[in-house]
């Protein structure tokens, strides 16, 4: 009997796996990867964006269309002309009220954009739950596991929500006394001390930064204290250093990357970090990272306890917690 055209065998054996292969985290393999991968991290970033929805109030409240705009004098010294002016007039003095009483228009938030800004707060509150579902999704694209979206990403939160949500406060608290931090140290820089510290807690910033990388990843993985949580992402921070520094510097280009895109197409730069960027970065730094973790807390595991995969679910280390 003739084949039809264009069938297809379904009782053919297909290529499989060659025998001996095994996966690489290496640098060329990561764009091939990422080839495969593209659109899931445009859905994983948006469902993040979602998770983050206080943040849209914030917009709202940024553009200015709920604030009080008011005229103010542009020159600080206009109070020191019109008093002066209350004892007396003269020529100079009239001149000097004229240029110095050139009105700038400004604006204050109004009450309904200070309520927005209390709305975008609560960020605050889904900051770590966002982080661990998008940690969880992306770790199983490094692995090249099969994720349900976004099935997963949503009972990766439920089942992590309480100590995400603390690791998320933490992490956000740092972060804001670190960028507290450089900018005090940085407008004082003139003085030798604060230039001193200001590159001091530049580094120690860059490396919270790499220790972040693990943060949530550890969160997802293993069944650990926050404040091990903590301690373990800043010694791979360390020990990984290789890996991390060329995560950070691919983030880095990353981010100018669209920053240029912003000052130069405003629309598509603008709306890149709701499709793209913040999956992408975080992509980057879970590629960076995972083979980091399996090498130094999974595979030494197993490899001392060939039986740990049958033992108890209290005796096991290693928990997938997505």
């Amino acid at each position: 009997m003739k084949k039809p055209f264009l069938s297809i065998d379904y009782t053919k054996e297909g290529k499989g796996v060659k025998k001996g292969s095994t996966k690489l985290f290496t640098f060329y393999n990561f764009f091939p990867l990422l080839k495969r991968k593209i659109w899931g991290l445009i859905k994983v970033n948006l469902l993040w964006i979602v998770t983050m929805f206080p943040l849209l109030f914030g917009f709202v409240a940024l553009s200015g269309r709920f604030d009080f705009t008011f005229k103010t004098p542009a020159d600080p010294l206009w109070a020191i002309f019109s008093g002066v002016e209350a004892f007396g007039q003269n020529p100079a003095l009239s001149a000097l009220m004229g240029t110095g009483g050139v009105q700038l228009s400004m604006s204050t938030a109004g009450p309904v954009a200070k309520v927005l800004y209390g709305i975008t707060a609560l960020a605050i509150l889904t900051f770590g739950p966002a982080n661990t579902g998008m940690a969880y999704v992306l770790r199983q694209y490094t692995k090249e596991e099969y994720v349900d979206m976004p099935s997963d990403f949503f009972s990766t939160i439920k089942k992590n929500f309480w100590q995400s949500l603390a690791v998320g406060i933490f992490d956000i608290i740092i972060l804001t006394l670190f960028l507290f931090n450089l900018v005090f140290y940085a407008t004082n820089s003139a003085d030798y001390v604060f230039s001193v510290f200001f590159f001091i807690c530049l580094i120690l910033f860059i490396m919270y930064l790499m220790a972040r990388s693990y943060l949530y990843l550890i969160l997802v993985t293993f069944k650990l204290p926050t404040r091990k949580i903590f301690k373990n992402s800043i010694i791979f921070s360390i020990i990984g250093f290789k890996r991390n520094i060329v995560a950070f510097i691919a983030n880095l280009i990353l981010i100018l990357f669209n920053i240029c895109l912003y000052v130069y197409a405003l629309g598509l730069g603008g709306l890149m970090p709701f499709f793209i960027t913040i999956a992408l970065s975080s992509f980057i730094t879970s590629y960076a990272a995972w083979p980091n973790i399996k090498k130094v807390m999974i595979d030494p595991y197993y490899k001392t306890n060939n039986s740990a995969k049958k033992t108890d679910d209290n005796d096991t280390i290693f928990t997938d917690r997505g």
